[in-house]
């Protein structure tokens, strides 16, 4: 598929709940990295997961990161992990 056009993207039922239930700016800052992806989901900062090409991993936001597939024009994301500050059990010191 070209590099400009842009892939349909779907989700599992697992990351639709998780992304529904984003607050708002989390939210806002996760469809902003996801429609980024939607136009080239094989970008340098993502990586290769399984066998071949199309099963893939990257961190959208500082606190996301997805997993999804690549197939004919589609982009399926199947599980995203949310990553929160408040359950962090030893947080860095600056």
């Amino acid at each position: 598929m070209p590099h400009e056009d842009i892939y349909v993207v779907l989700y599992t039922e697992p990351a639709a709940r998780d992304r529904d239930r984003l607050d708002p700016v989390r939210r806002a800052a996760f469809d902003k990295a996801v429609a980024i992806l939607a136009r080239d989901p094989y970008p340098e900062v993502s990586r290769s997961i399984g066998i071949g090409d199309q099963d893939r991993e990257i961190r959208l936001t500082s606190q996301i990161v997805a997993e999804y597939m690549v197939s004919r024009g589609r982009l399926l994301l199947v599980m995203l992990r949310i990553f929160d500050d408040a359950d962090i059990l030893l947080p860095e010191e600056n």
